[in-house]
């Protein structure tokens, strides 16, 4: 009997990313060792992105939104008209460094049926050799989720079995169809930002698994596709928030004094320095607030069904390998270290 090869899409989203299409499209279409259907998904571009792929890549098929979803829901609808076993999202500023990179990928997630998502190894595109991404883990005491491995020189030292992301990192990942139907896709009021960690964390509490293939190579020029600082800043902000609310169980009433407090403590500070970014706090908590009866029934419904141990994904949020922390603000962000430290060993356990 013949085994029926997986169907796969390779799905690059995009907005005004016109700049790194020829790059990134180039290198995919030179995929090996399976036959892949390559996507643009368009969120209404006004730099001629569409015209561009549909006259230079010709076999690259183009879905075009009308206005721009941002990340979540522009995925959400692309992937529901998509024929495929597997998806691999791709950011535009990306270039596939290695052509079997998608049957790496695919290898990862055959080898178990839990296995709901596979990440890539993502590099610097600006520092060749260094890390860019190897999946997401959580930042202690709840706040927030970063990069496994970033600015760190690659010497395969996550190239093991025994490595696991908490989640994978949507700028370049293969996500099984059925799973991800079955957790409903991204939740669209995040629009863009920590939609990856969420749903990961969703796929986490029904015992699903979030994988990394150290051999699917791709480069990223990080924030090629950058928003504007205290936007970004917002909604990071505001969808930790809400998947706190989501998907914690019994740690949910110590996440969100952790979460409240770290808001506190960081508005307080760029009220003095950047008062925009303090703003973009409140704003955060107010949005929370105002969705809040959406948010509870979605909490509801997640843990109605959940089927691991708080504990087990915990543990795999907060592993126990080094943590990337950026150089800026670093006496403030090791004052905040020790004074939630304090507040675990007097009782508040995360």
């Amino acid at each position: 009997m013949n085994l029926r090869l997986p169907r796969v899409a390779v799905v690059v989203l995009n907005f005004n990313g016109l700049k790194w299409l020829p790059r990134c499209l180039s290198s995919v279409t030179r995929t090996k060792g399976l036959t892949v259907n390559i996507y643009v998904v368009d969120n209404a571009s006004t730099d001629k992105s569409v015209h561009y792929v549909r006259k230079n890549f010709p076999n690259v098929r183009v879905i075009a939104h009308s206005t721009n979803l941002g990340f979540a829901a522009a995925y959400n609808r692309a992937l529901a008209k998509i024929e495929a076993d597997y998806f691999v999202l791709l950011n535009n500023d990306t270039e596939v460094l290695n052509p079997n990179w998608v049957q790496c990928l695919v290898k990862v997630a055959a080898a178990d049926p839990l296995m709901a998502a596979v990440s890539c190894k993502i590099l610097s595109m600006e520092h060749p050799g260094h890390i860019d991404s190897v999946g997401v883990m959580g930042i202690p005491f709840w706040r927030g989720f970063v990069d496994i491995g970033k600015e760190e020189e690659d010497e395969g030292q996550y190239d093991t079995s025994e490595f696991e992301p908490f989640s994978f990192c949507g700028g370049a990942a293969l996500l099984r169809r059925t799973v991800f139907e079955q957790v409903g896709g991204f939740d669209e009021k995040f629009f863009m930002y920590v939609e990856d960690v969420d749903l990961s964390w969703r796929l986490r509490l029904l015992d699903y698994r979030i994988g990394f293939a150290p051999y699917a190579r791709v480069a990223h020029f990080f924030s090629g596709t950058r928003t504007v600082v205290a936007q970004k800043f917002y909604l990071s902000h505001r969808n930790l928030l809400r998947a706190i609310l989501k998907n914690c169980g019994s740690s949910l009433r110590v996440a969100l004094l952790n979460y409240l407090l770290f808001s506190l403590i960081t508005g307080l500070g760029f009220c003095l320095f950047e008062s925009e970014k303090a703003v973009a706090i409140l704003r955060a908590i107010i949005w929370n607030l105002l969705n809040l009866r959406d948010t509870y029934a979605r909490r509801t419904a997640i843990q109605s069904t959940r089927k691991a141990k708080e504990s087990a994904v915990i543990s795999r949020m907060y592993p126990k390998i080094r943590r990337y922390q950026p150089l800026d603000h670093r006496s403030s962000r090791q004052i905040l270290d020790m004074l939630f430290e304090h507040r675990q060993s007097g009782g508040l356990r995360v």
